[in-house]
């Protein structure tokens, strides 16, 4: 029979505890209508018994393996074998309350994506029922990673995801989940959140964010597009065009930043430094006088990015590490 859902869990040399933990969360769910397709993807070390044991123990699980491309191309190995109505994607170190799965599910006849909060991280959700303009009008309420950037703590429709071919981008190694959630919104006409922490998120040391990418920047100026112009679908008013410009000045501080901390090398750090100055949505920084989102250092920082360039982004850089230093 068809399962309801197929939830789907890549991993790549993760501890046997933390996957065993992961889906031993899965199997006690009051809701028991899935399957589990366990992606590995590529992994050298054996986990051959926790296979066994798993395959013999449930039948609803699955183990698929591949050669190692990826957490976006294991996730496009499980949505490629999903038999489930709906996908569900679950991270193998993390895990999930027992009514996970049955409180994203009730609502599905009703919304084309279901989202709940996120646990032990300030990752709240609001409770709301609203149309996909609704979502896009308000990025003051939702442009925030819980609902655009975690594709964990969702789920997703599967025949919206295979009638539009929606798959995650292999080329990109940071913001792969954003760039696919707005992929599927564009196919949505209604959004349900509702506001329990049911999925626990467990952040690494070893995340993207926390080790040197010379293409960092590749793959950000994908992600702000992408999101820019999804909150642009619709007219904003004031309010939300100065919180989108708000959001977007977070976006390239932390792309400058990144780069004078990590980049050791000036002519490269300046040439990709210059690159984001030149960025097609860096002009709209330039009138933020009357933005109430802005405080005064940040309306500095602005003015010294246009006035100076490059010089003024270290300035600012260093302007900052300052003003930490002294406390706010």
């Amino acid at each position: 029979m068809q399962p309801k859902i197929s939830v789907i869990i890549p991993f790549y040399k993760t501890p046997h505890i933390l996957l065993r933990k992961a889906i031993n969360c899965l199997l006690e769910q009051s809701f028991d209508d899935f399957e589990i397709l366990v992606i590995d993807d590529g992994n050298k070390e054996d986990y051959s018994y926790l296979k066994n044991e798993y395959l013999i123990k449930d039948k609803r699980i699955r183990f698929i393996s591949q050669e190692n491309r990826g957490v976006s191309a294991a996730r496009n190995t499980g949505i490629i074998n999903a038999k489930g109505e709906y996908i569900v994607f679950h991270d193998a170190d993390d895990f999930v309350e027992n009514n996970y799965l049955y409180s994203l599910y009730k609502h599905t006849s009703k919304a084309d994506l279901v989202i709940c909060g996120i646990a032990a991280q300030w990752y709240p959700s609001v409770d709301s029922y609203l149309d996909i303009r609704q979502f896009l009008s308000t990025p003051s309420n939702y442009n925030y990673v819980q609902y655009t950037n975690f594709s964990v703590n969702k789920i997703f429709r599967k025949d919206i995801i295979i009638k539009n071919n929606i798959l995650f981008d292999v080329d990109v190694k940071l913001g792969e989940d954003a760039l696919f959630i707005a992929e599927y919104l564009k196919y949505c006409n209604v959004i349900r959140t509702i506001s329990q922490r049911l999925y626990y998120y467990i952040p690494h040391s070893t995340s993207a964010t926390n080790r040197y990418d010379s293409n960092y920047w590749e793959y950000e100026e994908k992600v702000i597009s992408t999101q820019m112009d999804l909150f642009s679908t619709y007219p904003l008013n004031k309010a939300e065009q100065d919180f989108l410009q708000h959001w977007l000045y977070i976006k390239l501080r932390g792309a400058f930043f990144y780069y004078l901390w990590w980049e050791k090398d000036e002519s490269k750090r300046d040439k990709i430094l210059s690159q984001i100055i030149s960025y097609k949505y860096f002009y709209q920084l330039s009138s933020c006088k009357d933005n109430s989102y802005l405080t005064k250092l940040d309306k500095t920082m602005i003015y010294l990015w246009h006035k100076l360039g490059i010089r003024g982004v270290k300035y600012s850089f260093y302007l900052k590490l300052i003003k930490n230093y002294l406390g706010r």
